[in-house]
């Protein structure tokens, strides 16, 4: 592939990755919900960050490690998905209580860092397509169609969430009660069905 086409099978790719529903997006849409679009946008900022930790595993141990590995990696993930779907419908903080303090913007950005590193799908991606990818231009000295791809990869999988960000955080501000209430509610659901669809996928893979 030519450097444009690399960048534009990033684009494809972080924006694929970016608006599929998961995890991640319901952990950025709960916290916009909550503490404003800021926490939000600080949990899309995990991915990056996450990933450094990420490919330096993949290229270095996960090829030789079992594919047991993945799927104990996904119910542990799982299960911290879960509780933080569960502590989303325990505690159902009143709109604007959390919002703009610097401590609830970190404790943001450390869960959606959790929430990566304990997701096996970047693991996978790393091992099949990124991480494959990025080896064989390395191998050749095409180091501009690398960095085509970190940042079209990177700019749209985050540039996409800081926008779902913004745009909860627009509508957080017209939710007023009962509604604020029961979009908190659906955010905690949908992260509890997505924790439990790790924990099924990482038993899945252990009893097959």
């Amino acid at each position: 592939m030519t450097t444009w086409q690399t960048f534009l099978f990033a684009i494809s790719l972080g924006l694929g990755a970016g608006i599929t529903p998961g995890p991640l997006s319901s952990l950025v849409i709960q916290e916009s919900l909550r503490s404003g679009w800021k926490s939000g946008a600080c949990v899309a900022l995990a991915p990056p960050v996450a990933d450094i930790l990420v490919v330096g595993l993949v290229l270095a141990v996960l090829h030789q490690l079992p594919p047991a590995s993945f799927s104990v990696l996904s119910l542990i993930g799982g299960c911290y998905v879960c509780f933080l779907g569960w502590e989303t419908l325990r505690t159902l903080a009143p709109m604007g209580s959390e919002a703009g303090g610097a401590g609830s913007v970190l404790l943001s950005f450390r869960k959606g860092l959790l929430v990566n590193l304990l997701n096996p799908h970047p693991y996978i991606f790393w091992l099949t397509v990124g991480g494959p990818l990025v080896t064989d231009k390395a191998r050749h000295d095409m180091w501009l169609p690398i960095m085509a791809f970190l940042l079209g990869f990177y700019g749209c999988l985050v540039g996409s969430k800081v926008l779902i960000a913004v745009l909860v955080h627009g509508g957080r501000t017209r939710l007023q009660g009962r509604g604020y209430r029961i979009a908190l509610r659906l955010s905690g659901i949908s992260l509890l069905l997505f924790g439990l669809l790790l924990i099924w996928d990482g038993v899945s893979a252990l009893v097959s």
